[in-house]
């Protein structure tokens, strides 16, 4: 995108740089901000844009060189980065539907973190997520994925919003404003306003990681999504197999062994405490 340098403030790491406008999406709501370069329509120069933060609605763009006040520049974000970003905040509305969808209508987010290698959500629950529930969770989510459904989005007025849809659309905060972005996810509404993919299939897969107990009554679910799911995927099979090498038997076979080697362990460290007796 094309656009005017406003001004150039110096920090201590660098310098924060205010464009008259910006595809960069700032830190908010859990997704971390955008990275990319501005560069100077001559070819002159190219900064590296590696932060970007909003401050009393002003967006400051974190850059290692300072580029000219008044220069026309060309922003480039880093869009593999982007894209993984979007499909990790599709994901999270996704994963906290199904979970709700298999736990109950009492789940509620307690919290959540987007990233580019894996993301998190907390939910509210009384009971542990069993490996069971992990799966059935994950069935539901890419369940959705499949689908291919739009994500839609829309500008309603706030009081409008919550008598249709409740406060529940508040999963991740109360926004400012009289209008509330809302985004459709299959059956799922939300307020939010982060960057979405356009449709749940252009998340690829979900790949659920790890549930465990943050503190009493707080659930959290780690997950993957799209080449993520994929690398994850890839490197616990590696685990696997590398196993199945050492054991000498075929990976379908390494539960039943490891749990034989072990009783035998156990069983051997009893008999040498009594031979040593």
């Amino acid at each position: 995108f094309g656009a005017v340098v406003l001004d150039v403030f110096e920090r201590d790491d660098g310098f924060d740089v205010v464009l008259d406008q910006t595809m960069f999406y700032p830190e908010g709501g859990g997704q971390p901000a955008d990275t990319g370069t501005l560069s100077d329509d001559d070819g002159t120069y190219t900064v590296e844009v590696t932060d970007v933060q909003i401050r009393d609605g002003v967006i400051l763009h974190r850059t290692d060189e300072r580029p000219g006040k008044g220069d026309i520049v060309r922003g480039q974000l880093d869009t593999r980065r982007r894209r993984q970003l979007m499909r990790h905040h599709t994901a999270t509305h996704v994963v906290i539907h199904a979970a709700r969808r298999v736990l109950g209508e009492h789940i509620r987010q307690a919290g959540a973190q987007k990233g580019v290698d894996s993301s998190r959500i907390d939910v509210h629950h009384y009971e542990r997520i069993d490996r069971a529930d992990v799966k059935r969770i994950e069935h539901v989510a890419n369940e959705i994925v499949m689908e291919n459904t739009p994500v839609t989005q829309e500008w309603p007025d706030r009081h409008e919003a919550e008598a249709e849809h409740g406060f529940d659309l508040y999963q991740g905060g109360i926004p400012p404003g009289e209008n509330i972005r809302l985004i459709h996810v299959a059956e799922d509404v939300q307020a939010c306003g982060g960057t979405h993919v356009a449709r749940t299939g252009d998340i690829g897969t979900i790949k659920i990681r790890n549930a465990e107990r943050v503190q009493d009554g707080v659930e959290r679910l780690t997950f993957a999504a799209g080449e993520a799911a994929i690398s994850y995927t890839q490197e616990a099979e590696d685990a696997l197999y590398g196993a199945a090498e050492v054991l000498d038997v075929n990976p379908e076979e390494v539960p039943e062994t490891a749990e034989r080697f072990f009783e035998e362990w156990k069983a051997r460290g009893k008999e040498i405490e009594e031979l040593k007796e």
